[in-house]
């Protein structure tokens, strides 16, 4: 009887190896590389898998392989952990499995055959970028997912119709996280300062205490909203969808259009900082300078210079506009180089110049109180005040008129004190005409342009200009092969020696009146 016993054991030992048995508890454990980390009685790793973020689980048929599923029914629950945030799934094949937090649990099997690793292993991390030691302070999790829209259009990672799996953040719990195009670095360009519009986008927060190993706590931080924190990724201030209601919905992708509140993961780029200045569509004007948050930027034609003339009372209606960092919004058409700064009459006070043109605001109750943002009330003011833009062609100057001969001159170019209307371009140099030249014919530039050094042809196209000029009474030329410009049938030119903007020593060379400047008092052409 003994032999057959011996014999029985042996036999025993030489069949297929048994599965693993199940523990019955649940245990945290502290791992050098990972830190708190779930495992089984045994010390076992647990996993989740990214694409369970709607709480059932996707790995089926051979991936089962793998990681086998870990369920036990009512496990022990040890210290640190809460039993509330165990529950069990059905799964497809009908077997049952343990969740943590809404997420399925697994073993890992390096070899496939089943056969967990050993205690105290997590080979299982990061796999494919999918699967991850469980963890009881997530942060931050991963989700691979298709995108659903809000419209119930499936989605692609760039935001076209279309079947696929994309990966991106989620909470702990599995809820989708968002960006807004609109928003800058580190700044919040969405929440009201009332958080009346909070349950459409709630902001995201979070203290960052851990993360998948496959992302950088260096790319989170945190900005202060009206008082309430708000977690970054990248610059990027993150949001919840109020109506992604389900554990893994992600409609947030399609409201109110594709790409408008993006999904956020690794490949999301650094946000750009915040804009100074920007282009800012009117409808009256169309593309306007304006600040940051969007309110109206003027020209004074009376600084053609480039110096301020508008002191005193003035500033009280007309406020300068100054920022210390030039930060243009990303596409602009807009160009750092052309905004410079300068100094007042006082030695103090700073001005933000465009092209040379300081920058001021409107205040139409006169106490420095800005109009409101999107209003361009200032425009036109006493014909002397613009809203200033990138594309103006040419621009209205108010100024004293000072000879080549250094005599003043009033705009009948008799000697005298008194401000002068007239047109430069779009840098504040004068437009003069030729008193001799007559409808649409240039009488003076030689055929070899030999003499156009002391009165250059003038040309640009005509985009944009001020409201005080009408775009209908500019034309062009053809003036031995270059193209000048014409106003009122006069061919239009600068002074060879105007070399500073604001200067108009053509009044007076060769004599007054032979070269005037051109405003709209100037009769047509005959």
């Amino acid at each position: 009887m003994l032999s057959l016993l011996l014999l029985s054991a042996c036999k025993d030992d030489d069949d297929d190896v048994t599965p693993d048995e199940t523990s019955s508890a649940i245990n945290l454990s502290s791992n050098g590389t990972l830190g708190s980390i779930l495992v089984d009685g045994d010390g076992k790793t647990l996993y989740f898998f990214t694409k369970d973020t709607d709480g059932t689980s996707k790995c089926a048929g051979g991936c089962l392989d793998f990681w086998p599923i870990y369920y036990v029914e009512n496990p022990e629950i040890g210290n640190g952990l809460d039993a509330a945030d165990f529950g069990e799934i059905t799964r497809d094949d009908g077997e049952k499995q343990t969740t943590y937090k809404g997420w399925p649990l697994y073993y890992y099997s390096s070899t496939g055959d089943g056969v967990t690793e050993s205690a105290g292993a997590t080979n299982g991390e990061a796999v494919n970028n999918v699967w991850f030691v469980a963890k009881p302070d997530y942060s931050i999790m991963l989700a691979n997912a298709q995108l659903v829209g809000e419209d119930g259009v499936n989605y692609m990672n760039d935001y076209t119709e279309g079947d696929g799996e994309t990966q991106y953040f989620v909470d702990a719990a599995g809820r989708t996280l968002y960006i807004f195009i609109n928003d800058s670095k580190d700044k919040n360009n969405f929440t009201a300062e009332d958080f009346s519009n909070d349950g459409v986008w709630p902001i995201f927060y979070d203290d960052i205490a851990s993360l998948p190993s496959t992302l950088n706590s260096s790319d989170f931080g945190t900005i202060d909203v009206y008082g309430e924190q708000q977690l970054t990724y990248k610059g990027w201030p993150l949001y919840y969808f109020g109506q992604d209601t389900e554990k893994g919905d992600n409609k947030g992708i399609s409201f109110p259009a594709p790409g408008v509140w993006p999904i956020v993961n690794t490949d999301t780029e650094q946000a750009e900082e915040a804009p100074t200045v920007k282009l800012t569509e009117d409808d009256t004007f169309g593309e306007i300078i304006t600040d940051a948050e969007g309110n109206s930027l003027y020209y004074f034609t009376k600084d053609a210079d480039g110096s301020s003339n508008c002191t005193g009372g003035c500033l009280n209606v007309w406020p300068i506009f100054y920022t210390e960092d030039i930060i243009i919004e990303s596409g602009s058409n807009l160009d750092e180089d052309d905004f410079e700064t300068i100094t007042l009459a006082d030695g103090v006070t700073m001005q933000t110049t465009y092209k040379g043109w300081p920058l001021y605001y409107y205040s139409p109750t006169a106490d420095g109180e800005i109009e409101d943002t999107g209003e361009v009330l200032g425009d036109g003011v006493n014909n002397v005040w613009y809203v200033a833009k990138e594309s103006y062609s040419l621009m209205i100057a108010d100024t004293q008129l000072v000879g080549h001969d250094g005599k003043n001159y009033t705009g009948d170019y008799e000697e005298g004190e008194g401000v002068t209307k007239y047109f430069t371009d779009a840098a504040g140099n004068t437009i003069y005409i030729f008193i001799n030249d007559s409808k649409d014919t240039n009488n003076f530039t030689a055929e070899d342009f030999s003499n156009n050094g002391v009165w250059p042809i003038f040309y640009t196209e005509i985009n944009e200009l001020p409201s005080g000029m009408d775009k209908s009474d500019f034309g062009e030329i053809i003036v031995y092969g270059e193209k000048q410009l014409t106003f009122r049938g006069w061919p239009l030119y600068y002074f060879g020696q105007d070399e500073s903007r604001g200067e108009n020593k053509g009044i007076s060379f060769p004599s007054p009146g032979v070269w005037p400047i051109v405003n709209n008092n100037l009769s047509l052409a005959e």
